[in-house]
């Protein structure tokens, strides 16, 4: 346990109340129990639920006035007490020290102090395994790869030969790094060269030819990647997340993306091959980059939209196809206003039509 005075410390709070409290957990204000529970209020609507009085400690932000419970932590950014309070409050994920008797480690492997190997994984030849790394189970990593000390690999999760993960990563469950590009061509110019030269389908995909994916996958450090993402290695070069990015469930990366440094990449994202993300760009979920696009640094991009075009540093965009979002918003205001503009027009037909009938029986 931890005492709310330790805590106050740890998240640079404001104490009201009594330090030596201890603090079993951290909770929705919905789900205290008892007098060592920990409420925790996101925002400033959200403390009403304090007022039945059944609460003895809470977190709250700055803009709540007054004393809601005996004892209270006020900080100024509730969504980053969160983050802190998790850290301090964090349940491990459950893998047991050293390597589990079904593990399979190549005799040319190099495993690092303190490592955790679970269940039924797979370390394959030359690869290196750094220190303090957890593979929860059934983890397959192929040759020549290394994993970055601390590194942390969910269950089910694969990596491919020559790859490179970074330190302090985490891969969460059934994440495939490393596999095949999707990358063929037809022998003649085919369906989708024709449709581009002409408008039209003149040539068909009579036969494809693989096209090997014979590169790698670069995970720079503190890089997080969601269950199920895809990360195809590169051609003949790299496919490569740069440091701190986040990459959510369901992503797909093609062969030789880049992704720069401090991304968010949502859910069910598609990045074509060879495109390129920026520093500290968002991109929302369903999102979809074409390849060889490339979205600028600090830009917005979001969900569901079709981008078609490079997107500019800092530029906020919507919509398929993908377009600034004020000319967006001016566009659906104009949508909005159609059925009034389309009475307005028949009534003034109606009237022109009026007026002419009126016009000729005058001149007859």
């Amino acid at each position: 346990m931890k005492t709310l005075g330790e805590i106050a410390r740890y998240v640079g709070g404001q104490l009201f109340g009594d330090a030596s409290v201890p603090i079993r957990r951290v909770v929705h204000p919905a789900l205290v129990q008892d007098g060592t529970d920990l409420a925790l209020v996101l925002s400033p609507s959200a403390a009403s639920i304090l007022a039945s009085g059944k609460i003895s400690n809470a977190v709250l932000p700055e803009e709540v006035e007054g004393r809601l419970t005996p004892n209270q932590i006020v900080v100024k950014r509730p969504r980053l007490v969160l983050a802190r309070l998790l850290e301090l409050f964090e349940r491990p994920v459950h893998v047991a020290p050293g390597v589990h008797p079904s593990a399979v480690i190549d005799s040319s492997a190099t495993i690092g102090e303190n490592v955790s190997i679970g269940p039924f994984c797979w370390v394959g030849p030359n690869s290196r395994i750094a220190d303090h790394c957890r593979l929860v189970a059934h983890v397959s990593i192929g040759a020549d790869v290394t994993v970055g000390e601390q590194t942390l690999l969910h269950a089910g999760v694969t990596i491919g030969d020559r790859c490179q993960i970074g330190n302090r990563v985490i891969v969460q469950p059934n994440a495939a790094i490393g596999g095949d590009g999707f990358a063929y061509v037809t022998p003649e110019p085919g369906s989708i060269e024709s449709a581009r030269a002409t408008g039209e389908v003149r040539s068909f995909n009579n036969e494809l030819i693989r096209i090997n994916s014979i590169g790698n996958v670069v995970i720079e450090d503190e890089v997080e990647i969601g269950a199920g993402t895809c990360i195809d290695r590169g051609s003949l070069g790299e496919t490569r997340v740069g440091r701190g990015s986040k990459l959510d469930n369901l992503v797909q990366v093609g062969h030789n993306v880049t992704i720069a440094t401090n991304c968010l990449i949502v859910a069910q994202v598609g990045l074509g091959g060879s495109s390129k993300v920026g520093h500290r760009a968002v991109v929302g979920g369903q999102a979809g980059l074409p390849d060889h696009l490339t979205i600028g640094d600090d830009a917005l991009v979001h969900p569901q939209s079709g981008i078609s075009n490079h997107v500019p540093a800092k530029s906020i965009v919507i919509g398929s196809p993908a377009e600034p979002k004020r000319r967006f918003l001016e566009q659906q205001v104009q949508i909005r206003r159609l059925p009034r503009i389309s009475r307005e027009l028949k009534e003034l037909r109606q009237q022109v039509a009026d007026l002419t009938k009126k016009l000729n029986s005058l001149q007859l």
